[in-house]
């Protein structure tokens, strides 16, 4: 059944028998097997039993040594059947008796009660061992041989040791058993429907109707080569957040139809991987390379770019991602893997396509990712992190005027490192807000211990976490008493188009006496508008920036030109990555407000730091 089924969907080499759940279905259906042919081999050793005591005082008695012999055998077939559990062999054993039980009750005295017992029994167990289809079958087979061999009885042709039965007698067997075989077909039926659709279930997706991933992995033969390739929906999320999540299932459905519509002209298999992900399977010879496969999905892509979906009076173009590798009987990696090596490198490269070229560094990448993570979790878990604090100092470098916050992290082998190569794992995995609201709990002991001012790094996402506003709160609470006050550092990026949520925060900050500052401010994303639109106070250039500025003119004339812009807009500025003398020789006369850097001071305890800041330069 599953057979014809899954070769109907052209899944010709889907090895079902191989995945979990089949397993799980032939185990549970041999166990019933198995039990309902005990239970009838058990039940069978009854009955020539109840022949033998039935026939003591009639004339028809069979020597008791046919009844014994009988008993025999079946007690032989179940101690056999029970130990070796040969459940098909045994049950067309049975079956078989079965027939010849039937036509034996027409030469038996009493024979009427056990055909009328055989007859109500066939139905089940034809229906119950062999399935609905084949079970019909056998029915129908037993019926016709038992039917024969009464007309010929009738007939004569055939010896009557016995009285032969009436037809009224014939027609009550047919009536019964043809009663128990449709009510025990359609059972066994819905049955099947059942479990063909929890089938469907777990190798289909519900809204698709696409294979899903677990058929892919059972689909690839690890003796042929391929090309794999995931095929990503890039405005998903966009379009959902635009039109609704209802309308996921429609771009679902629109994408897998245009996919399954050139399944034939590019000889590929569609899979569905996840809501916006889709595998496509396609065979390869021996000769084809990375460049053929890049080639085979770029018209492929290409063919897709040209269907849009209609939506009202517009049409919806969707903008497909695809990370591809070819796969060969070689490879011990997983097949999914290489392909979304690929497509994570495309989304790095901002590339439509990408083939995986056993490019070692995406593997390393890779594994950074997970121990950067692992490295997460265990801080967390074990409260490793730890918060140093970093002076910002007066023009003159001799002043310290409020101290950075910097996250730092524990590595498995026990060193603290900065938390910068992390934020992308932190950001991409939820965990941001994790680091985010520890460091503003210790800013806040920082406050409450030495009265000082101290900043803060946060995002946007910050900003728009309602959990973040009310941890805001619960720091006022606790250092309102204090004149040392927080300054959040908001990163100038891409971010900063929020500009009203941006408004929001710092008015809302503004009535703790909190400040802001715009951090990396130069390069990148950099826009002036920022400045204009947002009420912030201090601007903290970029380091790349101030780096160069002793050797590299056009730099110096760039921090120069921001400096003038801060001066004029009442704004202080920050030159950070002041790390070498050179550095801060060139930065004296440029008339910027606050220095920071490794040549002033390494991030440290707070009260280690060799002098008291002097919180009058930041007052109004």
């Amino acid at each position: 059944m599953l057979d014809r089924k899954f070769r109907n969907k052209g899944l010709f080499n889907f090895r079902y028998k191989d995945t979990q759940w089949f397993k799980t279905i032939r185990s549970e259906t041999r166990l019933y097997k198995f039990q309902v042919i005990v239970f009838v081999l058990a039940a069978s050793l009854i009955i020539p039993v109840a022949l033998g005591f039935s026939h003591i005082s009639s004339p028809y008695q069979l020597p008791a040594l046919v009844y014994t012999g009988v008993f025999v055998v079946f007690a032989a077939e179940l101690a056999f059947f029970v130990k070796m559990k040969k459940i098909r062999a045994m049950t067309l054993l049975l079956l078989g008796e079965l027939i010849v039980g039937l036509v034996c009750s027409l030469f038996l005295q009493g024979g009427y009660a056990l055909a009328l017992l055989l007859l109500s029994v066939c139905p089940l167990l034809a229906t119950q061992l062999r399935g609905s289809r084949r079970g019909s079958y056998y029915f129908s087979i037993t019926l016709a041989v038992f039917l024969l061999a009464y007309v010929l009885q009738v007939l004569q042709v055939l010896p009557s040791p016995v009285p032969v039965f009436s037809p009224l007698e014939i027609l009550f067997l047919l009536v019964t058993t043809v009663t128990i075989f449709i009510l025990s077909y359609y059972a066994e039926r819905r049955q099947e429907t059942l479990v063909a659709r929890f089938v469907d279930l777990l190798v289909f997706d519900e809204s698709t109707g696409l294979p899903n991933k677990d058929v892919l992995y059972q689909s690839i033969d690890p003796g042929k080569r391929y090309i794999l390739a995931i095929i990503k929906i890039e405005n998903f999320s966009d379009l959902v957040a635009l039109f609704g999540y209802e309308f996921s299932n429609i771009i679902s459905q629109f994408a897998s139809q245009k996919l399954t519509k050139y399944e034939n002209r590019y000889s590929y298999i569609t899979y569905q991987l996840k809501y916006n992900e889709y595998g496509l399977l396609i065979e390869a010879d021996t000769e084809t390379t990375t460049n053929d496969a890049a080639d085979l999905l770029g018209r492929i892509l290409k063919s897709l770019e040209l269907e849009s979906l209609p939506w009202e009076r517009d049409r919806i173009k969707l903008v497909y991602r695809v990370g591809g590798a070819v796969i060969t009987p070689e490879d011990s990696r997983s097949p999914l893997s290489k392909a979304d090596v690929a497509l994570k490198k495309a989304e790095r490269g901002h590339s439509a396509i990408s083939i995986y070229d056993n490019d070692n560094d995406e593997r390393e990448s890779a594994y950074k990712y997970v121990i950067r993570f692992t490295e997460l979790i265990n801080n967390r878990e074990n409260q490793t992190f730890k918060a140093l604090f970093q002076p910002v100092f007066s023009s003159d470098g001799k002043g310290i005027v409020w101290y950075e916050a910097l996250l730092r992290i524990k590595q498995q082998d026990g060193e603290y490192v900065s938390i910068y190569p992390y934020l992308g794992v932190a950001k991409s995995t939820g965990f941001y807000q994790h680091l985010t609201d520890f460091i503003l709990r210790k800013t806040a002991e920082a406050i409450s211990t030495y009265d000082v001012d101290v900043s803060v790094n946060i995002s946007i996402t910050d900003i728009l976490r309602p959990e973040f506003i009310t941890l805001v709160d619960q720091v006022y609470e606790i250092i309102k008493y204090r004149k040392g006050r927080i300054i959040f550092e908001i990163l100038e990026s891409d971010e900063m188009v929020e500009v009203d949520k941006c408004l929001w925060f710092i008015d809302y900050i503004n009535r703790y006496g909190f400040r802001i500052a715009i951090d990396d401010f130069g390069t990148g994303y950099s826009n002036y508008c920022n400045l204009i639109n947002l009420p912030v106070d201090i601007v903290k250039i970029d380091g790349s920036l101030i780096q160069k500025i002793h050797s590299d003119e056009s730099a110096r004339m760039l921090v120069e030109g921001i400096v003038h812009f801060c001066k004029k807009s009442n704004k202080k500025t920050v030159a950070e990555f002041v790390e070498d003398i050179h550095i801060f020789e060139s930065l004296k006369s440029m008339n910027i407000d606050f220095l920071q850097g490794y040549y002033l001071s390494l991030p440290g305890d707070i009260c280690n730091c060799p002098c008291l800041p002097e919180a009058a330069v930041l007052e109004d």
